[in-house]
Protein backbone atom coordinates (compact mmCIF):
# COMPACT_ATOMS: atom_id res chain seq x y z
CA UNK A 1 0.00 0.00 0.00
CA UNK A 2 1.37 3.28 -1.38
CA UNK A 3 1.44 6.32 1.57
CA UNK A 4 0.20 9.55 1.02
CA UNK A 5 2.15 12.11 -0.49
CA UNK A 6 3.32 15.31 2.00
CA UNK A 7 1.00 17.62 0.34
CA UNK A 8 -2.26 15.86 0.33
CA UNK A 9 -1.25 14.99 4.21
CA UNK A 10 -1.43 19.02 4.52
CA UNK A 11 -4.25 18.91 3.03
CA UNK A 12 -6.20 16.61 4.79
CA UNK A 13 -4.96 17.72 8.02
CA UNK A 14 -6.74 21.27 7.20
CA UNK A 15 -9.78 19.72 6.36
CA UNK A 16 -9.78 18.11 9.49
CA UNK A 17 -9.03 21.51 11.18
CA UNK A 18 -12.14 22.98 8.97
CA UNK A 19 -14.91 20.70 10.22
CA UNK A 20 -13.17 20.53 13.80
CA UNK A 21 -13.64 24.39 13.73
CA UNK A 22 -17.20 24.11 12.21
CA UNK A 23 -17.98 21.77 15.07
CA UNK A 24 -16.51 24.18 17.42
CA UNK A 25 -17.69 26.87 16.55
CA UNK A 26 -21.40 25.42 16.55
CA UNK A 27 -20.89 24.20 19.48
CA UNK A 28 -19.59 27.84 20.41
CA UNK A 29 -23.18 29.08 19.72
CA UNK A 30 -25.32 26.62 21.60
CA UNK A 31 -23.64 25.85 24.91
CA UNK A 32 -23.17 28.72 27.38
CA UNK A 33 -20.35 27.52 29.01
CA UNK A 34 -18.14 27.11 26.14
CA UNK A 35 -19.55 30.04 24.68
CA UNK A 36 -18.37 32.03 27.42
CA UNK A 37 -14.98 30.20 28.33
CA UNK A 38 -14.32 31.58 24.79
CA UNK A 39 -15.28 34.88 25.35
CA UNK A 40 -13.69 35.40 28.30
CA UNK A 41 -10.66 34.25 26.66
CA UNK A 42 -11.16 36.98 23.84
CA UNK A 43 -11.24 39.15 26.83
CA UNK A 44 -8.44 38.44 28.43
CA UNK A 45 -6.20 38.78 25.18
CA UNK A 46 -7.34 42.31 24.60
CA UNK A 47 -6.65 43.42 28.47
CA UNK A 48 -3.10 41.69 27.27
CA UNK A 49 -2.93 43.59 24.48
CA UNK A 50 -4.51 46.60 25.89
CA UNK A 51 -2.09 47.25 28.82
CA UNK A 52 0.47 45.99 26.78
CA UNK A 53 0.24 49.10 24.33
CA UNK A 54 -0.41 51.32 27.67
CA UNK A 55 3.14 50.11 29.08
CA UNK A 56 5.32 50.66 25.44
CA UNK A 57 3.58 53.74 24.62
CA UNK A 58 4.04 55.06 28.59
CA UNK A 59 7.80 54.46 28.11
CA UNK A 60 8.24 56.25 25.05
CA UNK A 61 7.21 59.29 26.82
CA UNK A 62 2.88 59.23 26.10
CA UNK A 63 0.78 59.51 28.54
CA UNK A 64 -2.15 56.70 28.09
CA UNK A 65 -4.91 54.76 29.77
CA UNK A 66 -6.59 52.30 28.85
CA UNK A 67 -10.40 51.38 30.03
CA UNK A 68 -11.27 48.26 29.19
CA UNK A 69 -10.42 47.52 25.26
CA UNK A 70 -10.16 51.52 25.09
CA UNK A 71 -6.71 53.03 24.84
CA UNK A 72 -6.34 56.54 24.90
CA UNK A 73 -3.13 59.14 25.11
CA UNK A 74 -3.42 63.04 26.63
CA UNK A 75 -3.47 63.94 23.17
CA UNK A 76 -7.05 62.86 22.40
CA UNK A 77 -6.58 59.59 20.26
CA UNK A 78 -8.25 56.69 20.93
CA UNK A 79 -8.18 53.39 19.66
CA UNK A 80 -11.09 51.03 20.07
CA UNK A 81 -9.40 47.50 20.30
CA UNK A 82 -12.58 45.58 18.53
CA UNK A 83 -11.96 41.87 18.01
CA UNK A 84 -10.03 42.08 14.64
CA UNK A 85 -7.86 44.60 16.31
CA UNK A 86 -6.28 41.93 18.77
CA UNK A 87 -5.59 39.31 16.21
CA UNK A 88 -7.83 36.30 17.50
CA UNK A 89 -8.22 35.16 13.74
CA UNK A 90 -4.65 35.51 13.07
CA UNK A 91 -3.94 33.67 15.70
CA UNK A 92 -6.27 30.52 15.33
CA UNK A 93 -4.91 30.52 11.23
CA UNK A 94 -1.39 30.47 12.24
CA UNK A 95 -2.21 27.97 14.86
CA UNK A 96 -3.98 25.91 12.22
CA UNK A 97 -1.04 25.74 9.48
CA UNK A 98 1.15 24.70 12.27
CA UNK A 99 -1.12 22.32 13.00
CA UNK A 100 -1.86 20.91 10.01
CA UNK A 101 1.49 20.64 8.94
CA UNK A 102 2.72 16.94 9.72
CA UNK A 103 5.58 17.13 12.72
CA UNK A 104 6.39 15.71 16.08
CA UNK A 105 3.51 16.88 18.30
CA UNK A 106 5.84 18.54 21.08
CA UNK A 107 7.28 20.82 17.98
CA UNK A 108 4.22 21.94 17.15
CA UNK A 109 3.51 22.98 20.57
CA UNK A 110 6.20 24.63 21.07
CA UNK A 111 6.37 26.81 17.82
CA UNK A 112 2.61 27.55 17.89
CA UNK A 113 3.35 28.93 21.51
CA UNK A 114 6.17 30.74 20.46
CA UNK A 115 4.86 32.26 17.29
CA UNK A 116 1.70 33.39 19.59
CA UNK A 117 3.82 35.18 21.69
CA UNK A 118 5.86 36.62 18.93
CA UNK A 119 2.13 37.87 17.24
CA UNK A 120 0.79 39.16 19.79
CA UNK A 121 4.14 41.32 19.97
CA UNK A 122 3.91 42.70 16.76
CA UNK A 123 -0.03 43.30 17.22
CA UNK A 124 1.41 45.29 20.25
CA UNK A 125 4.07 47.08 17.97
CA UNK A 126 1.01 47.91 15.01
CA UNK A 127 -1.39 49.37 17.64
CA UNK A 128 1.32 51.54 19.45
CA UNK A 129 2.49 52.32 16.34
CA UNK A 130 -1.35 53.20 15.12
CA UNK A 131 -1.62 55.63 18.22
CA UNK A 132 1.71 57.43 17.09
CA UNK A 133 0.46 57.70 13.88
CA UNK A 134 -3.26 59.04 15.23
CA UNK A 135 -1.47 61.66 17.42
CA UNK A 136 1.20 63.10 14.68
CA UNK A 137 0.22 62.09 11.37
CA UNK A 138 -3.53 61.83 11.55
CA UNK A 139 -3.88 62.15 7.99
CA UNK A 140 -1.91 59.03 7.58
CA UNK A 141 -3.76 57.05 10.01
CA UNK A 142 -6.57 55.28 7.52
CA UNK A 143 -3.79 54.18 5.23
CA UNK A 144 -1.72 52.91 7.87
CA UNK A 145 -4.47 51.28 9.61
CA UNK A 146 -6.10 49.40 6.87
CA UNK A 147 -3.25 48.56 4.89
CA UNK A 148 0.43 49.52 6.05
CA UNK A 149 0.31 48.07 9.34
CA UNK A 150 -2.09 45.09 8.77
CA UNK A 151 -0.44 43.67 5.80
CA UNK A 152 3.04 44.30 7.91
CA UNK A 153 1.30 41.88 10.59
CA UNK A 154 0.07 39.29 8.01
CA UNK A 155 3.78 39.58 6.49
CA UNK A 156 5.02 39.19 9.91
CA UNK A 157 2.66 35.28 10.37
CA UNK A 158 3.67 34.51 6.75
CA UNK A 159 7.51 34.86 7.36
CA UNK A 160 6.83 32.71 10.64
CA UNK A 161 5.22 29.68 8.82
CA UNK A 162 8.34 29.77 6.45
CA UNK A 163 10.44 29.65 9.25
CA UNK A 164 8.47 26.68 10.37
CA UNK A 165 8.08 25.08 7.10
CA UNK A 166 11.97 25.17 6.90
CA UNK A 167 13.95 24.64 10.09
CA UNK A 168 11.47 23.23 12.03
CA UNK A 169 9.00 20.46 10.39
CA UNK A 170 11.63 19.24 7.97
CA UNK A 171 13.49 18.05 11.10
CA UNK A 172 10.60 15.65 12.34
CA UNK A 173 10.36 12.54 12.38
CA UNK A 174 6.35 12.02 11.52
CA UNK A 175 8.16 11.59 7.06
CA UNK A 176 8.67 8.12 6.65
CA UNK A 177 12.22 7.71 4.89
CA UNK A 178 11.29 7.26 1.68
CA UNK A 179 9.00 10.70 1.83
CA UNK A 180 12.03 12.40 3.34
CA UNK A 181 14.10 11.59 0.14
CA UNK A 182 11.14 12.80 -2.42
CA UNK A 183 10.60 16.26 -0.36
Amino acid sequence: MRSWSPFVKVVFNIAVAVFVGIIFFALLKKNYYIFNLYEYGVYCLTELIANSVKVVLNLFGFNCLTFGKIISNTDGVSLILDRGCVGRNVLLVFAGFIIATPAQVWRKIAFTAAGIAIIIMLNVIRISLLIYVGTYHNEWFHFAHEYLFKYTLYAGVFLLWVLWVRKFRSSSSSFSPQEKVHC
